[in-house]
């Protein structure tokens, strides 16, 4: 048996989505008329998944053709001499044309690596730091690139200050303590923002994986000052579950969102990859939203068949990929199983309490803005499973496929 509870409310939730990167851009591009209407339909129409968040790199990232930076020199800030071509060629396009499908959808930037003159590896690439003496410009930079995107039309909602701000990349990334990303936010970004007219911004630290969350969280979180600046935490799925993190940051921190940020599985070939790859997506996204996640962001929302391009080789697999000798457009079971989700729950909507007698049935519900309510349930068991599924004093009897995922959808009476 599955109970739900529609009227035990729990966390809000922003959206769905995935993330424009340099190398999405440069596939969209190359990808004939109809199937950038084709892509675009998929991913962001009402009909179809509709998301309502995204990503993308501030600068470049792995998923860039090559290191790019905006500028050349400290200088070139002052000069106000900022380059956006990458960004004007590969990244604004697409972001445009999502945005006139759904005009509501969030934005969300963040950078991987500071210019390598601001570093002191002098490196785009494998770690470093940014050097206290350009804090000041290195957030005036990102004001820049708020404002520029701005004239595009393109407004950015949110922002993260590092992605993966403890890990040495041989792409691009650099290094943070707690002390340092909270610093630069809390100390050098955010009054920018409020001078700007921007301090509605949303600020998220940490940015990698879920095994470091609690204690990045607790020290960051010990100072008044970054309680009353900083949004949240967002987090990645690669090193496992880690769902009792999440949840514990959730009873302890309820007034921060805890945003899932990236998430992708690898090109791979060979028997149930498929089903591997589902069960991954499945998986993480109901313990997450279960534990107390606000929202959902894919990476690479589009990459070519051969799960690319990118300047490092290390190549992922896209909900949805293009093959341009075909000029066909194959979705992945990625796609299919975040749609349990986004095609159903809408911005706004708050999770309430369920629970299962089963543990392979693993299960989440949402009561949506307009009155409505979703359940998801994943059979991951190899067998076929059978259960009632009770709410209130009504019932239903739900047959799951080994290894497949139903959404159960229904308004109360009265409402």
């Amino acid at each position: 048996m599955i109970k739900v509870f529609p009227r035990h409310k729990l966390q809000r939730i922003d959206g769905f989505g995935g993330s424009f990167t340099e190398g999405a851009g440069v596939v969209y591009n190359s990808m004939t008329d109809t199937a950038k209407s084709t892509f675009l339909h998929w991913y962001f129409s009402e009909q179809e998944h509709h998301y309502s968040l995204a990503r993308m790199p501030i600068q470049s990232c792995d998923f860039s053709l090559s290191n790019y930076e905006y500028i050349s020199s400290v200088e070139d800030i002052k000069q106000g001499k900022l380059d956006f071509t990458r960004d004007k060629e590969h990244l604004i396009p697409l972001i445009s044309d999502a945005l006139c499908i759904n005009p509501q959808m969030a934005l969300m930037a963040s950078p991987w690596s500071p210019p390598a003159c601001m570093k002191t590896n002098n490196d785009m690439n494998g770690g470093g730091k940014l050097r206290s003496e350009y804090y000041a410009d290195f957030a005036q930079l990102i004001i820049q690139y708020l404002l520029t995107y701005r004239r595009y039309g393109i407004r950015i909602q949110y922002l993260s200050i590092q992605n993966e701000p403890v890990a040495v990349k041989t792409w691009d990334s650099c290094l943070y303590s707690v002390e340092e990303e909270t610093s630069f936010a809390v100390n050098y970004l955010r009054p920018l923002l409020e001078e700007q007219g921007m301090g509605d911004m949303e600020i998220y630290i940490w940015d990698h994986d879920k095994d470091g969350l609690v204690d990045w969280a607790e020290q960051a979180f010990s100072r008044e000052e970054n309680i009353n600046g900083i949004n949240g935490m967002a987090f990645h799925w690669y090193t496992g579950d880690h769902f009792a993190q999440v949840q514990y940051l959730s009873q302890c921190l309820p007034d921060k969102k805890l945003l899932f940020s990236e998430g992708c599985v690898p090109m791979e070939t060979g028997d149930n990859v498929g089903i591997r790859h589902w069960h991954t997506y499945l998986h993480d996204m109901v313990g997450n939203f279960k534990a107390g996640c606000t929202g959902f962001i894919d990476w690479n929302l589009l990459l070519n068949s051969e799960g690319g391009p990118n300047h490092q080789g290390n190549l992922c697999e896209a909900p949805v990929q293009y093959d341009s000798k075909t000029d066909t457009l194959k979705r992945n079971h990625s796609w299919y199983g975040i749609g349990h989700f986004c095609r159903y729950v809408q911005p706004g909507a708050r999770v309430t309490l369920s629970s299962s007698f089963d543990a392979s049935l693993e299960e989440v519900a949402f009561a949506n803005p307009d009155g409505g309510h979703v359940l998801v349930v994943y059979n991951r068991d190899a067998c076929e499973k059978t259960c009632r599924v009770v709410i209130d004093d009504k019932e239903t009897a739900l047959t799951l496929p080994a290894n497949g995922a139903s959404t159960l959808v229904w308004h109360e009476t009265g409402e």
